[in-house]
Formats: C-alpha cells, sequence, structure tokens
C-alpha cells in the first residue's frame, strides 16, 4: 500500500514538472526531500523504481527519477503516511543554567616571553584542552555563562594599565569546545585595547555563535521555547547604586522567562563581599532579575539567599590566561534550576559546584577541574561559611 501511493506520487510529480525539468533546480525545500545525481543520461524525468532503504537509519524509501541530468536518487526521509504532527510545547519545562567565573583567553606581552604562557599551552594542548575538565557539567546544561575578561584582537594601541588582555579571533573555538553559550563582557578587561578592541570582541564571539551581553547590551538566549535575557555593568557604581529595572522591563517585553544580572564589583581577593554589592544585589533582585551573579574579586565569596533566589557574590575564576601561578586555586560554578512557563520562571533551585583552578599544585595549564571528596567539602563549607541567610541550605546534587 505504501508503495503504491508513493509511486502515484513521484508520478504525479514528474507529469507535473514537464519538460521543464530537463533544467531543474535540485534545491528541494521540503525537509523530507534530498537528491542525488546518477551516471546515466535521460531526455525526460521518469519514475523509474521505488526502493525501500531497509539499511537506512531513518527507514527512509528511495524513489529513482530519470532526468536530463541523469537519473536522480530521490531520498524520503520516513513514511509520509506516518509522520507525526506537529505537537504544541507543553509546560512547565525545565531548564539549567550554568554559571562560572572569569575567563581570560589570551595573556600579556610580557606574559607571552614565558614558556608556561596560556598561548603556549594552546599551541601545546589545543583550544578543547581549557574546558575539557568541565565537559560533564558544562554539556549537560541548557546555557552556560561565564564573565569573559579580556579581548579578542589584533588592535595593537592599548591602554596604559597595569595588564592588558588580549588574544587572537579563533580563541572563540575554546569557547563553543567548551559548551560556553554566552558571555558577560562587563568587565575592567573589556577596554585594554580601546573601543576598538572591546568591538572587535564582541564582533568575533557573536561570530562564533555566542550570545554577549554587559555596560548596556543586553543579550537574549533561546532553546526549546524558553528566553534567557542577559544583563550586566561594571564598577565603578555612582553612590554604590545601580538600577537594571529599565533592563529588566526591556528583556521581559522580549519574552524572556528568565533574567541574569551579572556585575563586576568588591574587591580583588577580598574574601567577604562588601555592603555595596549587597545594595546593587539586593535591588537588581528587586527590579525583577531572577539572579545575579558576580565577578572581579578573583576568589570566591559567599551567598546571599534573598527573596527566593540568591545574589552569587563571586564564584571565582575559571580559565584565567592571567596568571601563570595562582595563590587561591578554589572557584565554583553556579548551577541553578528553573521550573519555566510561557510567560514566568519559578524560583531557581541552587546547586554549588566546587572546582580547582588547575589539578596541578604548582603552576597552572589552565584547565579546571571539578573538586572531588574532602576538597569539594572544603570549598562548599568555605563559600557557605561567607554566606549570608543560608543557614538551611542542602546543597544538591547535579548528577
Amino acid at each position: 500500500m505504501k508503495r503504491g501511493i508513493l509511486s502515484a506520487f513521484l508520478l504525479m510529480m514528474t507529469l507535473l514538472a514537464g519538460t521543464a525539468c530537463a533544467q531543474m533546480n535540485y534545491e528541494l525545500t521540503n525537509p523530507y526531500l534530498t537528491y542525488e545525481p546518477l551516471d546515466e543520461d535521460e531526455a525526460m524525468p521518469v519514475l523509474v523504481d521505488v526502493l525501500d532503504a531497509a539499511t537506512d537509519p531513518d527507514d527512509a524509501s528511495i524513489a529513482i527519477i530519470g532526468g536530463a541530468d541523469g537519473p536522480t536518487a530521490i531520498f524520503l526521509a520516513g513514511d509520509i503516511q506516518d509522520a507525526q504532527p506537529f505537537e504544541e510545547d507543553t509546560w512547565p519545562k525545565t531548564f539549567t543554567i550554568t554559571m562560572a567565573g572569569d575567563t581570560t583567553l589570551g595573556s600579556t606581552d610580557d606574559l607571552r616571553k614565558r614558556d608556561d604562557c596560556f598561548e603556549a599551552v594552546a599551541q601545546e594542548k589545543g583550544y578543547g584542552w581549557f574546558f575539557s575538565g568541565l565537559t560533564d557539567l558544562f554539556a549537560t546544561d541548557d546555557l552556560t555563562l561565564i564573565n569573559f575578561e579580556g579581548t579578542l584582537t589584533e588592535e595593537t594601541e592599548k591602554k596604559e594599565k597595569k595588564f592588558n588582555f588580549k588574544g587572537p579571533e579563533e580563541y572563540t573555538d575554546i569557547l563553543t569546545l567548551g559548551s560556553v553559550e554566552a558571555v558577560t563582557v562587563a568587565n575592567n578587561h573589556t577596554l585594554d585595547y580601546g573601543t576598538q578592541g572591546r568591538e572587535d570582541t564582541i564582533a568575533n564571539l557573536e561570530g562564533a555563535g555566542i550570545v554577549v551581553s554587559g555596560n548596556g547590551k543586553l543579550g537574549v538566549f533561546e532553546k526549546n521555547g524558553v528566553k534567557v535575557g542577559m544583563t550586566g555593568y561594571c564598577f565603578p557604581y555612582t553612590d554604590g547604586k545601580k538600577d537594571i529595572s529599565k533592563d529588566v522591563k526591556a528583556l521581559r517585553e522580549m519574552g524572556c522567562q528568565i533574567v541574569i544580572a551579572s556585575f563586576h564589583w568588591g574587591s580583588e581577593y577580598r574574601e567577604n563581599f562588601t555592603g555595596e554589592q549587597r545594595s546593587i544585589g539586593r535591588a537588581a533582585i528587586k527590579a525583577g532579575a531572577d539572579i545575579v551573579v558576580g565577578h572581579h574579586p578573583h576568589i570566591v565569596q559567599g551567598i546571599e539567599r534573598y527573596e527566593d533566589s540568591y545574589i552569587l557574590y563571586s564564584v571565582g575564576n575559571l580559565v584565567f590566561g592571567g596568571n601563570v601561578d595562582p595563590d587561591d586555586r578554589d572557584a565554583y560554578a553556579a548551577r541553578v534550576t528553573f521550573t519555566v512557563y510561557e510567560d514566568h520562571a519559578d524560583a531557581p533551585q541552587l546547586t554549588i559546584v566546587p572546582l580547582r583552578l588547575t589539578a596541578l599544585t604548582k603552576g597552572t595549564d589552565y584547565r579546571p577541574v571539578l573538586a572531588e571528596g574532602e576538597e569539594a567539602d572544603r570549598i562548599v563549607s568555605r563559600i557557605l561559611k561567607r554566606s549570608s541567610r543560608m543557614e538551611d541550605f542542602e546543597n544538591g546534587e547535579w548528577r
């Protein structure tokens, strides 16, 4: 029965085509059809045969049609009669986001002279090396968001400052190979090579398919009908405040069920978060952000539970090419899971995933790894010790 219907269908197509098919355009828009020219020659398209492709993983059917360009094999991916009708999305959905820390792909002019610099490791190990220790974490979520702290540019004119970080455009492959889908560029190194360097960096990141947000630039990531909006800002903050209510409103109007606010704030290597961090973080939650994540201290700080959400004051470093031998090697990724509806999301469920910046005890290979056992427990305890309103928090499992 299937064979007869399919034969009649294809024969009708050839008759309708007529002599114009002698020079037919084989750009088929039907997703169930592909073509492959064969060697023999025919003047007119005629139905030659219909075959069953039992060896095809999609159990496709094959029709052989003769034509001026030679017989053409048309593959029907699956049975038309058995095609399932389109099903509308069902709600709610579960959506998982991983947020991690300061990432610098490249180094400074001085560091590049060293044998253990980031560029040397990239050349030796390949671009897939740097996030390979976190594959199980980043590749199993719906979205990974990090702080991209540096530039990807060929610009040579740099700002007068102590550290200017730079890498080539191709370093975007490090992120895509590492399953990083989004970055914030709201930090104090985005302008290391001036406005041109910043523009190059954003263009290169977006050219690689990575969603970019920060410093007034809103980012939206969409998957399976869920839209995640991202905004972010960097110090200095006027009077220790930052109002993101307009950003949140704009992202909601774009249909975002989830909004993440990222802030570059606090003091480097200070273990306790500041009053300014707390004030800005709480204001962001009140403005409608679903969760707040912080960067810049380069070490882990505490977490505050606030209004059914969390303020992650500092998640520490991640792949950081700006330091060849970090003193503090603790970090963490925040794994948050949302129950998402068509127009909003429930409060996030948080899991702290403790990390080490490298498996090495001396120097670095710029490859963060999952902390295990007692070391993992120690890092979680360190974070919770400096946290607020987290007394009854129980860290869950993410795998």
